[in-house]
């Protein structure tokens, strides 16, 4: 299927998921159950090429026993087999010629490990102690984060949950492991059993606290100067540099920017009046890759941003890396690109917090751009902040504007580019 097509089906698939045939829909599949008396979308997950998701709220009173409950319903156009469907007890019905999936959360057919991960006395069983479990991440059909938190024990640091296909969490587990063999401060695992890994708890605070307490006051956490800035920067890169040459054997893994076709079809579902913009924008994306210099491959993180990176908070040197999955072998720029990229759009969720982020945004462009092609290094934000935009997307003004924010934080770091050629 050419990618126009494909992309104009899965917008079809987001109307036809979010409008008033989607209410038909759940009254119809759920008719057995009880009666819905109202629903309404709480959130879209749009994979370019692998399907919507869509996730409800949902009323329901329910006929035996006859009680209401609030649940949580997955719609979902993606491949799923019947088997794992039937194992979730989940249903399968047609909307015109669309097929669609339903299950509720958390018996996702893909995530054979959520239901018990999300099961409080399970997980308590489990690990051997009462525990408290807070959902941190869902993303349908692929993956999960659940943090478990002791009850009565307060020396006992977190536990997460990460909930995967099972063929992935055997992946995970091998990552994990030979990232903390080359010596990085990785999470240690803990336990794991089909589709999940548990790990324990990395030292310090999430980056993204640090550039906050550059500007407000945020407990435990050091305000540090410009120069101890760059010592953080050089932290990073030094993390970056000990990636386990290992994984240069294993299947590469491709770069955000070097799917932004994908990224600016999702980005013009979310804002189908800037549609011609999303796709220039990628189409400029490509221009400049195309006449950048990448550098070698070596191993890569993948994810590298301001959530998955922990420093301590009072030097600001790396102390722990989360979300490892996409290790795997690539071009260092885009690793510096997903961080300066995801940079760059926090002023937008918290202007106040995170009021020093451009100047150091900056400052760290002009460091980075001495070790990579400056060309590429603004094409690679540009195709991660492109990346960000369907995530806004919300039935909300504020969401939505948020969406157009950052195609237009895409197309600065685009200008940025054109004028290092």
């Amino acid at each position: 299927m050419e990618r126009t097509e494909r992309a104009a089906r899965e917008e079809a698939e987001i109307t036809l998921l979010t409008g008033a045939k989607a209410g038909e829909m759940l009254r119809f599949a759920y008719s057995g159950e009880g009666l819905v008396r109202s629903w309404s979308v709480y959130r879209v997950h749009h994979r370019p090429g692998a399907g919507v998701s869509v996730g409800y709220r949902v009323i329901i009173d329910e006929k035996q026993p006859f009680k209401r409950s609030d649940l949580y319903i997955l719609a979902s156009t993606a491949r799923i087999g019947d088997e794992q469907l039937s194992a979730a007890a989940g249903k399968r019905l047609r909307l015109g010629e669309t097929k669609v999936n339903l299950w509720k959360y958390p018996f996702d057919p893909e995530l054979p490990a959520l239901p018990v991960a999300c099961d409080t006395g399970k997980m308590s069983r489990y690990l051997g102690y009462a525990v408290d479990l807070e959902l941190l991440g869902y993303r349908p059909t692929r993956r999960a984060v659940v943090k478990a938190a002791a009850v009565g024990t307060p020396h006992n640091s977190p536990l997460y949950l990460k909930v995967l296909r099972p063929r992935a969490g055997k992946e995970l587990e091998e990552r994990l492991n030979a990232v903390r063999r080359a010596g990085i401060p990785g999470p240690q695992i803990h336990s794991s059993v089909r589709g999940m890994v548990v790990t324990e708890s990395v030292r310090g605070v999430p980056l993204s606290k640090l550039f906050a307490a550059a500007c407000m006051q945020v407990s435990g956490v050091r305000k540090l100067s410009r120069a101890e800035f760059a010592l953080t920067r050089r932290s990073l890169a030094d993390t970056l540099d000990a990636l386990p040459e290992l994984i240069l054997g294993k299947k590469r893994l491709p770069a955000w920017a070097e799917r932004c076709d994908y990224y600016a079809d999702a980005a013009a579902a979310a804002l189908p009046g800037h549609a011609g913009e999303c796709r220039q924008a990628a189409e400029d994306i490509r221009y400049l890759l195309s006449r950048a210099d990448m550098g070698r491959p070596v191993p890569v993180h993948g994810d590298f941003y301001e959530a998955n990176v922990y420093v301590d908070p009072q030097t600001g040197l790396v102390s722990g890396i989360l979300d490892l999955d996409s290790l795997s072998v690539g071009y260092r720029v885009h690793d510096w690109g997903c961080l300066l990229g995801h940079m760059s759009v926090l002023p937008g969720i918290s202007a106040d917090a995170y009021a020093f982020v451009p100047q150091l945004t900056d400052d760290w462009f002009a460091e980075i751009r001495r070790e990579t092609d400056p060309c590429a290094l603004c094409a690679s934000a540009a195709g991660v902040v492109l990346s960000l935009v369907s995530d806004s997307r919300r039935k909300s003004v504020p969401r939505n504007r948020q969406a157009l924010n950052r195609l237009r934080t895409a197309q600065k770091w685009i200008a940025r580019g054109y004028g290092m050629l």
